[in-house]
């Protein structure tokens, strides 16, 4: 996942509150359904990204949508919007997300496969990098026709390449 070194800090502040208020899972819906409503109106994220709107005018938006989060949260919006940062706000999600992962020993990756995998090819897939990199893995699987047979699973800085483009290579 890509994140900024700004949202890494904010990420890692709210993850060592989270975790000292033992609230972490919480934090992490909480931002997840945050995150989508903000991005299901792209006006929201143009607000968020204008140089003419303020942090006071982003700070008053921000609060009135806030009601139901929880105050780790809520904290984490307001200074962003006070020091008009609410465009990383993405970054930040992706970010806390990842120290939760880190924490919990679980690693996230991508296979892409000419065809829909099965579930039990699935879980194979799994097995196999769980194996190698010794940690739980959960995989988002996508069909690539670009992929010319077997499959290509990427796991942060592992790429496990069986594809028949790879082996002709070979």
């Amino acid at each position: 996942m890509k994140s900024s070194t700004l949202a890494k800090r904010y990420a890692k502040a709210l993850f060592s509150l989270s975790v000292e208020n033992k609230t972490q899972d919480r934090v992490l819906s909480d931002l997840r359904a945050l995150h989508a409503s903000f991005s299901q109106d792209p006006s929201i994220q143009a607000f968020f990204d204008a140089p003419l709107a303020n942090g006071v005018q982003k700070s008053g938006v921000v609060k009135k949508s806030l009601e139901s989060a929880s105050t780790e949260v809520s904290q984490l919006l307001m200074l962003l919007a006070e020091r008009d940062r609410l465009s990383s706000f993405p970054d930040v999600v992706d970010a806390f997300q990842s120290e939760i992962d880190g924490a919990n020993n679980v690693c996230r990756g991508t296979v892409r496969s000419t065809t829909a995998l099965a579930p039990a090819e699935r879980t194979q897939i799994e097995k196999t990098v769980e194996g190698v990199l010794k940690k739980k893995v959960i995989m988002t699987y996508k069909v690539d026709p670009s992929v010319i047979g077997g499959l290509v699973a990427q796991v942060g800085s592992h790429t496990f390449d069986d594809s028949l483009a790879r082996h002709l290579k070979r």
